[in-house]
């Protein structure tokens, strides 16, 4: 199985805390790129666009969002169940509507929020 490569926002507590979760986990299987200007671009992507879902790959191979999480949780002991689980199309359907229209959109107004407080807070 190739190397998988996840892309995800460290600036976001929640995500910075699962993903070292998952990085404590994981061994040498997968490597968590923070986003940064230079990462997002090197996948194609502005930081604005790489914030609002995380991104994973292999090969070349682009998987976003739930499918992302599926990608990492295949290769982490304790998860790759949940990866079985998650992935049978009627609950990939249902958790993929849940985490595109409400979890990804609230975590992305979530940064999009600590990044106006830290422009606009005196120094």
């Amino acid at each position: 199985m190739a190397k998988l490569e996840v892309l995800y926002n460290d600036d976001c507590p929640i995500c910075r805390r699962e993903i070292n979760h998952y990085a404590g986990l994981s061994g040498d299987d997968v490597t968590f790129v923070k986003i940064t200007e230079q990462s997002a671009a090197d996948w194609g992507l502005t930081e604005e666009q790489a914030a609002k879902q995380i991104h994973a790959r292999s090969d070349g191979n682009v998987t976003v969002g739930v499918d992302a999480f599926v990608s990492v949780w295949q290769r982490l002991p304790y998860y790759r169940s949940l990866s079985l689980i998650v992935g049978w199309r009627p609950i990939r359907y249902i958790t993929d509507i849940v985490y595109r229209n409400v979890l990804a959109p609230l975590l992305f107004a979530m940064h999009k929020r600590r990044q106006r407080r830290q422009v606009n807070s005196p120094r």
